[in-house]
């Protein structure tokens, strides 16, 4: 998961410790279903990462693309299905 982020230029474990708490799975969501705007990806965050909006949105910030969605989604499947 964290490959597929990096390749992409999205570093969101900097800021979230859980990417599959609320607020990371969330963002995560999102990029898969196609939305790309850090600002908006921000604003999914809920509890303590309220307070980080800044920091997620210049870690969302980066080259996202369709293939990156593909692949994430691939991975969140899996991880589904293995919880």
């Amino acid at each position: 998961m964290e490959k597929a982020l990096e390749d992409a230029q999205i570093k969101l474990s900097t800021v979230v410790s859980d990417l599959f708490g609320v607020s990371g799975r969330a963002m995560l969501d999102a990029l898969v279903a196609g939305q790309r705007n850090p600002r908006t990806l921000a604003d999914l965050a809920k509890g303590s990462l309220v307070n980080k909006k800044p920091a997620l949105t210049e870690a969302l910030t980066g080259q996202f693309e369709d293939h990156h969605g593909r692949l994430l989604r691939v991975l969140l499947d899996t991880v589904d299905h293995l919880t």
